[in-house]
């Protein structure tokens, strides 16, 4: 009998602690989220860190594809964030953001450079109308609310593809579609590391701001433990 209690005890102490836990899912993004040993590092990855670590909230990190992240924050099931998200009305509606942790440089397009004359210097709203040229998204992603209302009120043509950036450059390479939005920074990694030397970034002209990226956190995180998350999260400059 001793054994029993000893052991339901033993159970119920780790189960409240688990409970007690917050998971951190993240997925590999650089420069945004790089596995490093134990933890992860980045320009979302190390505030979110370190905000987690001088607030005292204990926590777990996971490594989920990022297409389980909103899923399984809008289920609900679980005290959990995921890293790095933009903030829209539509995601309000069933999660809780952060304070923003970085704010991006202003989105550009990796193309083939065979389309320079087309797109160098090209605006927004001309890039988005050219029905020559097809867009390449990621399902269910968003790419801040000025792009999202931009691409549907110009019904641009777009191809949607359940894979990442570094995937999707490829198809680009290989005339699949003809580009893609991204972020400089995350530009930059990508043209780096490919071989491929067909592939060039542009700046668009009339692009706002980059977006701002956040924790996205299910409804069943308290607003207390947002809180003390957010006192430790520095302020953008």
């Amino acid at each position: 009998m001793f054994r029993i209690i000893l052991f339901l005890t033993t159970f119920f102490i780790i189960l409240l602690k688990a409970e007690d836990s917050l998971i951190i899912v993240y997925e590999e993004r650089i420069p945004y989220v790089k596995k490093d040993s134990n933890s992860i590092k980045g320009l979302v990855a190390t505030p979110t860190i370190e905000a987690l670590k001088y607030s005292g909230i204990k926590y777990q990190l996971k490594e989920k594809p990022s297409k389980r992240h909103l899923y399984e924050i809008k289920a609900n099931i679980n005290k959990m964030c995921a890293i790095g998200w933009f903030r829209n009305m539509q995601r309000e509606k069933f999660a809780k953001f952060s304070y923003p942790l970085y704010q991006d440089k202003p989105l550009g397009i990796i193309s083939r450079t065979e389309n320079e004359n087309i797109l160098k210097n090209i605006s927004i709203d001309n890039l988005l109308k050219n029905k020559n040229l097809s867009l390449l998204t990621k399902a269910s992603y968003s790419y801040g609310t000025f792009l999202d209302e931009k691409i549907e009120k110009f019904k641009t043509k777009n191809k949607i593809v359940y894979t990442d950036n570094k995937k999707m450059i490829s198809m680009i390479a290989a005339k699949r579609a003809d580009y893609i939005f991204i972020s400089e920074e995350e530009a930059k990694v990508l043209l780096d590391d490919s071989l491929n030397k067909s592939l060039k970034f542009f700046r668009i002209k009339n692009i706002p701001k980059g977006n701002k990226r956040y924790l996205i956190c299910s409804k069943n995180v308290k607003d207390n433990t947002l809180k003390r998350i957010n006192k430790y999260i520095k302020p953008l400059k």
